[in-house]
């Protein structure tokens, strides 16, 4: 009786989210590992990623994200501020501790174990850290200043910044190189100023560009000398500037989108998501961010605060926010259509997601007229283990939230009754 009063409640609760919010349709929630704040993602290829967040939270998945787990970084009360990856095994993550005292720690084994290092300037404040190979990495941060390593870390240098066109050392957000020699930094101060930087002899010297009115946190390299940063602050909104000759020119805009964009992700080369932080949305655009293209925003998942999102392909992507929630694409979902809606033309049952799963996992269905609606769970001899009655549903999307934790492992059918008409699936759970 328990049980069923619990798949009652997560049923409501996923039926009134899905009528109230639209991302619903195009993120679902995840199993999360953690309640901690989530803050940076990054993949190094198609199976290996990780998050950063509060508390010295790390997670990684080795499967493209089909699973989360916690890895000990032993930095309870850090709160991380970035993360660079140059293979599978090796990587950095920055961030400083309760006197501001700058340190990164470095994994050589997949982030299994960790070694901390304190930054010799102890009062530099570092934000951005970014390693093109083991040797040579760069680390900025609230002075200004970008720093260059070409020993792994054992000795640091202070790289010359031409401030000629934008006249002050402004904080840096990001760096990212797209090869050896060139590079790219971004960043700016509230109100005031959000700045490029770009370099082409490895990082020696920097040319310094003022290119928006606020701060920008993140760059994507898109090809072809085209280059875009997004960013934002509390009253102006989400902002963007693109160049399509590697930082010589800069057309910057507003997105209309409430909110700061702490991170950005191409779908599709035309389709961008941003993650607005703190005002729960999204902003989207689909037209390859051009200048003058419209952008459309969107309530995220339960109105959670998303602080990142990332694509891994064009129907595998995820985002990660407060209290540790990771929501992943609605992979039956086919871009942005028209009004936002991707609706089928006929009643349609969907593979539930995740599949396999362990033990949640959610059931989407659409309805193309009113009808009444009943779905049920069978295991693999036939034998009905979980029933519910949706009543009489209008036309629309709806999603059932499953708990299966007192069942067994095993193959399940699930099957949908709208009116006249039967759909069913299959589904595997994984313990």
């Amino acid at each position: 009786m328990r049980t069923t009063k619990r798949l009652i409640f997560l049923l409501l609760v996923s039926v009134f989210f899905t009528g109230n919010c639209l991302t619903q349709e195009y993120w679902l929630s995840q199993p999360s590992p953690t309640q901690k704040n989530l803050t940076k993602s990054l993949f190094v290829d198609s199976l290996y990623g990780w998050v950063i967040g509060d508390s010295g939270t790390i997670l990684n998945t080795t499967n493209g994200g089909l699973n989360w787990s916690v890895q000990p970084s032993n930095l309870h009360s850090a709160e991380l501020q970035d993360i660079s990856f140059v293979s599978r095994t090796t990587g950095w993550v920055l961030s400083f501790d309760s006197t501001y005292k700058s340190f990164y720690i470095k994994t050589t084994n997949s982030g299994t174990s960790w070694v901390k290092t304190y930054y010799p300037d102890t009062t530099t404040i570092l934000k951005t850290i970014f390693f093109i190979n083991t040797q040579t990495g760069f680390v900025s941060g609230f002075s200004g200043n970008i720093y260059r390593t070409t020993d792994g870390g054992n000795r640091w240098e202070n790289c010359y910044i031409d401030t000629t066109s934008c006249l002050y050392l402004f904080p840096k957000n990001d760096i990212y190189f797209i090869n050896d020699l060139t590079g790219y930094a971004c960043g700016g101060v509230l109100d005031l100023q959000g700045i490029f930087l770009k370099t082409t002899n490895g990082g020696t010297g920097w040319f310094s560009m003022c290119v928006a009115a606020e701060p920008l946190n993140k760059i994507i390299y898109l090809g072809n000398n085209r280059i875009a940063l997004m960013g934002g602050d509390y009253d102006l909104g989400s902002i963007l500037a693109v160049s399509s000759n590697g930082g010589s020119n800069w057309s910057y805009e507003q997105t209309g989108c409430y909110g700061n964009a702490t991170g950005f992700s191409f779908r599709t080369p035309g389709e961008v998501w941003a993650a607005l932080n703190f005002s729960c949305k999204f902003a989207v655009n689909q037209d390859s961010m051009k200048p003058g293209t419209e952008w459309k925003c969107f309530d995220t998942p339960g109105n959670t605060a998303v602080n990142d999102v990332v694509f891994l392909s064009s129907s595998i992507g995820y985002s990660f926010g407060e209290g540790g929630r990771i929501f992943k694409y609605n992979q039956n979902i086919i871009g942005l259509q028209g009004n936002y809606h991707s609706v089928p033309v006929q009643s349609e049952l969907f593979q539930n997601y995740p599949n396999p799963f362990n033990p949640e996992t959610v059931i989407e269905y659409f309805v193309s007229e009113p009808a009444s609606i009943e779905l049920k769970i069978f295991d693999a001899s036939g034998k009905e283990v979980r029933s519910f009655n949706e009543g009489y549903r209008s036309a629309g999307r709806y999603s059932v939230s499953l708990d299966m934790t007192e069942l067994p492992s095993g193959v399940y059918f699930y099957r949908l009754n709208a009116g006249s008409k039967v759909f069913s699936r299959k589904m595997v759970l994984i313990k």
